[in-house]
Parts: C-alpha cells; sequence; structure tokens
C-alpha cells in the first residue's frame, strides 16, 4: 500500500505519460514460447515430453523494456544490435509494429540475434534454449551503434540501459552516454548485469535485484534491512550514481538515495506470482516513464513496484500497459482505506520510510 495521496499523484504523472521521450540502449533479443501438455515421461530419458498446442514470440531484453514503455504511453526509441538473419528481421518489424523508434537498431551480420526459447506446459517452464553469441561485436558495429545513440539523445528525456551481457553495452559506450547525458542534464537508467559495476560509473541510477547487489559487493550477502543499507551505500560509491533501487522479490523493493537515511523500503505488491520473466524490465521502464513524467524518484519507484506485482501474475513476457497499471492503483488504493477503516487510524505498512536502521 502507499501513502495518503499517492493515487491522485499516481494518476497525474500516468496523465503525463505521452510527453515523455526516452531512448533504451542494450541487449535487443526475441523470446520464443513453446506451449503445450505433459502427459508421459520419455522412454528415451528421464524428461518430460511436451505436446506442443501453440508457439508464440515477443519482444525481450532491451527491446521488451521499450515494449514496457511504449505500452505505457510515452516514446521511445531502442538502440542495440540484431543479426542478419530471420529473427532480427522479425524483431524490427514487431517493434515498428508497436511504434517503437529503430533507427538506433543495428544489424550485425558477423552475429546472430539473440534468441530465447522457453517451453512451457501446465503453466510452468520446463526448459529454456538460448541461441546467442556473447563475443564483443565488430568495431564497425560498435562504431555505427555509438553514433545512432549519441544522435538518439538529442531527442531524449532520460536513457535506459538494459545490460544482459550479450555484448551490445561497452564500458567505452556507457561512458559515452553517461557524459552525454550529464551535458544534457537528463537521467540515466541502467538494469545491470556486470559484477563490476563501476563499469556503469556515472549513472544516475542503477536497479540490481539481491543477487546482482551480492555479486557485485564480491559475494556480500544482504539477508537483513540493515545490510540493505550499508550494502546500498557501496553501491552508490561504485557506481557514482545517486540512488540504487534493490529488487528484493518476495520481500519488495529498496531505495537507497545518496545523501538520505533512512532508506525508503516498498512491501512486494504481488499477489499470486506466475511467471517473473521481464520483471526486471517493467521495472526499470516504469520507473524510468515515471521519471521522464516528473515523478519524484520515490514515487517513480512506488509505480514501478505496483506495475511489477502485474506482471509476475502473468505468464510468459508481458508488458505493463496504462491500463493495467490504473487498476492496480485504484485497487491498492481500495485496500489501503480498507485497512484505514478497520484499524481505525494510519497505517505503517508499504511506502512508508523504514524507521529504524
Amino acid at each position: 500500500m502507499s501513502d495518503d495521496g499517492f493515487l491522485a499523484r499516481a494518476l497525474g504523472y500516468i496523465g503525463r505519460f505521452p510527453s515523455c521521450r526516452l531512448l533504451v540502449v542494450g541487449d535487443i533479443m526475441l523470446d520464443e514460447y513453446v506451449w503445450g501438455n505433459v502427459r508421459r515421461i520419455s522412454p528415451e530419458a528421464p524428461v518430460p515430453v511436451v505436446a506442443v498446442t501453440r508457439d508464440t514470440r515477443g519482444l525481450g531484453g532491451a527491446a521488451n523494456v521499450a515494449l514496457n514503455i511504449v505500452s505505457l504511453g510515452a516514446g521511445v526509441q531502442v538502440a542495440g544490435l540484431v543479426g542478419a538473419d530471420p529473427a532480427g528481421r522479425e524483431i524490427v518489424r514487431m517493434l515498428r509494429r508497436q511504434g517503437i523508434g529503430v533507427g538506433g537498431v543495428v544489424t550485425d551480420a558477423d552475429r546472430p540475434t539473440t534468441v530465447k526459447t522457453r517451453v512451457i506446459a501446465h503453466q510452468q517452464q520446463i526448459v529454456r534454449v538460448d541461441r546467442e553469441k556473447k563475443e564483443p561485436p565488430s568495431e564497425k558495429a560498435r562504431g555505427t551503434l555509438r553514433s545512432r545513440v549519441l544522435a538518439a539523445l538529442d531527442r531524449a528525456d532520460g536513457v535506459v540501459l538494459s545490460d544482459y551481457r550479450k555484448g551490445a553495452l561497452s564500458r567505452e559506450l556507457v561512458e559515452d552516454v553517461t557524459s552525454a547525458a550529464r551535458k544534457r542534464g537528463i537521467f540515466v537508467a541502467v538494469d545491470p548485469k556486470q559484477t563490476d559495476f563501476s563499469f556503469y560509473r556515472g549513472c544516475t541510477l542503477i536497479t540490481p535485484n539481491k543477487a546482482e547487489a551480492e555479486a557485485a559487493l564480491g559475494g556480500r550477502e544482504l539477508p537483513g534491512d540493515l545490510d540493505i543499507w550499508e550494502g546500498g551505500k557501496l553501491l552508490l560509491r561504485k557506481t557514482g550514481a545517486d540512488a540504487v533501487l534493490l529488487t528484493r522479490g518476495e520481500e519488495g523493493m529498496s531505495l537507497v538515495e545518496r545523501g538520505r537515511r533512512p532508506f525508503f523500503h516498498i512491501p512486494a505488491q504481488g499477489r499470486q506470482v506466475f511467471d517473473v520473466t521481464g520483471a526486471g524490465d517493467t521495472v526499470i521502464g516504469t520507473l524510468s516513464t515515471g521519471l521522464g513524467a516528473g515523478a519524484p524518484l520515490r514515487d517513480a519507484a512506488l509505480l514501478a513496484n505496483v506495475a511489477a506485482g502485474v506482471v509476475v501474475g502473468e505468464v510468459g513476457t508481458a508488458p505493463i500497459t496504462v491500463e493495467k497499471l490504473t487498476r492496480a492503483l485504484r485497487l491498492q488504493e481500495r485496500e489501503r482505506e480498507a485497512a484505514l477503516g478497520e484499524t481505525g487510524g494510519p497505517t505503517r505498512r508499504g511506502g512508508r520510510p523504514s524507521s529504524s536502521r
């Protein structure tokens, strides 16, 4: 639940989403889903036999971040690499159909498009097959991507770096983007995968999950609130960022901000978790759209938390939309009012800064 008045503020931000223009830079992928049923075990090996009923394809990685942003009504361009193959051409067609700018998409004939194939039976993922090449792209592809990204920055209110460690983001590109963004006075939000967070130095905010944060801290575990607080401050020093939004699964999210204490904790909103695929894309997409629409960081984080609670309740990579987000916000407000009615006074749950750290 959120504080009194958050619903009105949130609806105000949503109303300004169409005026927001964002640039997403990172690893573009194609998500394939093979759906079916399991009724027996294979006689060849102790594995289930999946009788396929249908196949679907969707945008993945940085392309899914862009899809979340455009589904919220904002304008977005995506920049990254695809192969000179059918999967790459399909991604470009899908992006165009969604109204996502593709001027930053570079075709690299020396590498395949990254494709993740998930086999799902009875609402459960059975196996995932990855087709990819993680080696750095060619010098020509890197140079073309850099020039297109820097040109696109002139038309952006903010930048999202979506890193899946597939080769699109180099340290040099990150340095160029963060430097150019600072000169233009726009934010850079990072969804990280590198274990060395100095790779993203100069970003405005970074959104690791708990496992990513622990890896970036050299394997230091973050089991409790005090550990999150101390670990978050270390990550701020490593990145030079203004804030770290650490996603903690069923424990929600914790926002550690430079110069502010204590940290801001937000309980999870998911009522029933079916699939966490793409949840991180939704978090950073909604967070960045909120910031681009003028929301303060804490309110943008609250919006992102509500959005994440929606998408984990759906199977497969499902983007957040204005309709889904608005419906979830109104439900949250009704639950908050019901809790107030039961207690007869203010509630201390959700959206409130932690009081004892």
